[in-house]
């Protein structure tokens, strides 16, 4: 499962306990207005996610708030799994 796909399964299992069963999101619905999701679902998502992407862009790379639709979380984690300068090599 590629990335993408990864932050795409975690969104639909959430999706799914909070608004019931979805089988498909567009990259623009939003987050809150649409698919129901509040700030402990979306805290529960990032905590999924750097857990099976060893990533979190938002701990110093942009704010959550900015994040408003589907297509904004994808963004968000596409540059934060990108391996970084360094990352890995011995010191």
């Amino acid at each position: 499962m590629n990335r993408r796909e990864t932050v795409m399964a975690a969104l639909l299992d959430i999706v799914n306990e909070v608004a019931g069963p979805v089988e498909h999101l567009d990259e623009d619905q939003l987050l809150v207005d649409q698919l129901g999701l509040e700030s402990l679902h979306l805290a529960r998502l990032v905590a999924v996610l750097e857990m099976e992407l060893d990533a979190d862009p938002f701990s110093d790379e942009m704010p959550i708030t900015g994040v408003r639709t589907v297509g904004d979380l994808l963004e968000a984690y596409a540059p934060a799994v990108r391996p970084r300068l360094g990352a890995g090599e011995p010191s």
